[in-house]
């Protein structure tokens, strides 16, 4: 094996046990899905209730991380049946005995709905008659009775409906699924780590390792996911949702403040370290606070000299006016409604054609799979219908990764279903010997549906094919037909949706990336251009809050930077110098957050009248502060239009900065002034690209690296 291969194999496995690694929730959010399953599988086979898959299925997908988000998807289940059930029963009615009037109709309808899944909020709910109009036209043209159709129809409505329903019961009877629970179990975990690298710091101890940039990134976007659902919990009281978006913003940022603390202090004094074991006190009883629901009081006054020693030690002084700042948020300050609500449609509805597209393209797949399912007059292979519903997502890396995911969780599930025909059901006669061989088999594609977005469908589409091969009947079965038929009519699918949607309008997701890393440098120039005020705890709130929302941006190119790698045209072109040249933005902007953090810190104690004098801090030192720190918001901002815009990469001004941030004097003997050296340096080491791409066609026209390593990438 040769070494890029062998390194390449590595990384795989590397990402692959990251994928698999337990976190916090997910065993509970697995152990909900799995219980849920095997109560359907039971109540399913004792009352031989037809199209038992169903049921797993809809639980698979109304079961969620919380129970807000489960309420939710069981509503638009139950709409969504509402409306499938009348408007099938009505299409049979009339265009039953005239199949092509029938392929019109429902062609018709199924555009619409579509359309109507993407342009609208609601969209959502209209995509399970879209799926049942699609998916039923495999067996209208297999029998003669409409009457066999129709109870067909209603079967799966009920197996659907009590799935969703069981669902719904397990996921309300577990606490750790409400979602202001799982905010606070995260705070506390967040809160506990910070307070105890300040105790170990105060009483003189080795201080745990710091966490890396891709960690903090990745904690601040499970606490902002947190804050949301449990907002949408509370979504008539806005002032109580202000008030806890003003608790989370103040644990990330004491999160990150403790995470750049040295890791001694040699020469602290013993009011430095009493400070920070009261800071250690306050830390935990913001954390009491939240899990009982309170506001936070600050219960520490400094003393002279506490006061007076906090500057020493710049992150205490960060630390202590956050806490402060949560203390004295001011609840009648908080308009008493909530901003307005976006429209329900997207105010472009009508005008963009890429939502038209987007529909014709689906019914283009639906039309093609109709075609080649009677064609073939294969009735097993009626998943080739259903397919083009399941991977219908905006976006053509989007759509392909459900492809993807949808090829290799049905080639998992038809494995395992496979193995268990061979060497499990000879020995299966009862319904306990039935759960025992399928609740390992749930219980693994379970925890993988509770992972992150990457591998989430391979769990449910495998432990969906795995249910259909072995409760296709009330009995055992050793018909190996059933497994084949579903995974040729998945293959099948898969592949003309993949050329369809490659080939027809492909719309690639490049520029997306590019419109959000626009978004998050501009982020990055408003938190280094935010004003740092000492006696002014609405501002060092309203700096916590900027600097989540970087945070929260980051994250989001990091998922859209993912859906580009899965275009067809990624590894050539300018598709990936753009994935070369993002990758290598995000690392520098994720410095950039952390020191921006020295800086911030620096800034505030800088302010306080107890900041100890020096004699680098003179006038010329504090003026080469400012226009250090001025230059690089600008540059930043300049950056951002500049990437927006597809204009010429601001190189020159990069240079510019570089040489201003070296040729700056004074900062061996003032530290904010070394910290802003390091943080313009860093925005100087902005990646530029080839403004020569922005001729190339729209689905690659987007950030080129101009650096061989990167213009060599296969």
């Amino acid at each position: 094996m040769n070494a890029p291969l062998a390194e390449r194999l590595k990384n795989s496995l590397r990402w692959l046990a990251g994928e698999l690694a337990p976190f916090p929730g997910r065993g509970q959010f697995a152990l909900r899905l799995t219980l849920a399953s095997a109560i359907a599988i039971v109540i399913g086979e004792t009352f031989q209730i037809p199209s038992m898959v169903m049921s797993l299925v809809a639980i698979f997908f109304t079961v969620q991380a919380n129970v807000v988000l489960t309420r939710v998807i069981f509503i638009a289940l139950t709409l969504a049946d509402l409306i499938a059930v009348p408007l099938y029963i009505w299409l049979l009615n009339f265009t039953y005995d005239y199949p092509v009037l029938r392929i019109v109709v429902s062609s018709v309808l199924f555009f619409s709905f579509m359309f109507c899944v993407r342009v609208s909020k609601a969209g959502g709910v209209l995509l399970g008659p879209a799926l049942v109009i699609l998916y039923a036209q495999s067996f209208a043209d297999l029998t003669g009775q409409a009457e066999y159709l129709v109870r067909q129809v209603l079967w799966a409505v009920l197996a659907i409906t009590y799935g969703s329903v069981i669902a719904l019961v397990v996921n309300s009877l577990f606490a750790s699924a409400n979602p202001l629970r799982q905010l606070q179990a995260e705070v506390h975990r967040q809160l506990a780590r910070a307070s105890e690298r300040l105790r170990q710091l105060a009483a003189g101890e080795a201080v745990e390792p710091s966490l890396s940039g891709e960690a903090l990134q990745q904690q601040c976007a499970t606490l902002q996911g947190f804050a949301t659902f449990a907002n949408m919990a509370n979504a008539k009281d806005y002032a109580g949702q202000q008030y806890l978006q003003c608790c989370v913003a103040a644990v990330s940022h004491a999160q990150h403040v403790c995470n750049a603390l040295p890791q001694a202090l040699p020469g602290a004094s013993p009011a430095l370290r009493r400070a920070l074991g009261r800071l250690h006190e306050q830390l935990l009883a913001l954390d009491e606070a939240i899990a009982a629901h309170e506001p936070f009081h600050l219960t520490w006054v400094p003393d002279e000299e506490e006061r007076a020693s906090l500057p020493a030690l710049a992150q205490a002084e960060d630390l202590y006016r956050t806490v402060q700042a949560v203390d004295q948020f001011d609840s009648a300050a908080v308009p008493g409604q909530p901003p307005a609500k976006e429209p329900l449609l997207a105010p472009d509805a009508f005008t963009n054609p890429a939502y038209v597209r987007f529909a014709l393209k689906i019914l283009i797949s639906g039309l093609i799979g109709y075609f080649v399912f009677n064609v073939l007059q294969w009735p097993g292979i009626h998943t080739i219908l259903i397919t083009s519903g399941m991977v219908a997502l905006p976006g053509l890396g989007t759509s392909v990764r459900q492809m993807s995911l949808r090829f290799y969780g049905a080639l998992l599930g038809s494995l395992s279903a496979l193995l268990v025909f061979i060497f499990v059901m000879p020995y299966i006669d009862t319904i306990v010997g039935l759960l025992l061989t399928m609740v390992p088999v749930i219980a693994a594609g379970a925890w993988l549906t509770a992972g992150s977005e990457r591998l989430a469908y391979l769990g449910t589409q495998g432990a969906a094919t795995f249910a259909l091969a072995l409760l296709e009947n009330f009995g055992p079965s050793t018909d190996l037909t059933e497994i084949r038929d579903r995974m040729v009519g998945i293959i099948l699918g898969v592949g003309i949706c993949w050329l369809v949607y490659a080939f027809i309008w492909p719309e690639s997701e490049g520029s997306a990336t590019r419109a959000k890393l626009a978004a998050l440098t501009r982020s990055l120039a408003a938190l280094v251009r935010a004003p740092v005020g000492k006696d002014d705890p609405a501002l060092q709130m309203a700096y916590a809050k900027q600097h989540m929302q970087c945070w929260s941006a980051l994250n989001d190119c990091n998922l859209e930077l993912e859906r580009v790698r899965y275009e067809p045209q990624f590894k050539h072109g300018a598709l990936a110098q753009l994935a070369a040249q993002a990758e290598r933005m995000l690392g520098v902007s994720r410095d950039l957050l952390v020191t921006q953090d020295h800086v911030h810190s620096r800034a505030l104690a800088a302010a306080d009248p107890a900041y100890p004098a020096h004699p680098a801090a003179s006038s010329p030192a504090l003026a080469a502060a400012a226009r250090l720190h001025d230059e690089t918001a600008a540059l930043l901002e300049l950056y951002a239009e500049r990437v927006d815009k597809r204009g010429a990469p601001p190189l020159a001004e990069q240079e510019q900065l570089r040489a201003l941030a070296q040729q700056t004097t004074g900062a061996a003997g003032m530290p904010m002034l070394a910290d802003l050296q390091r943080l313009a340096l860093q925005a100087a080491e902005l990646p530029g690209w080839d403004a020569g791409n922005d001729a190339a066609p729209a689905a690659a026209n987007d950030l080129a690296a101009p650096t061989p390593a990167t213009r060599d990438a296969p």
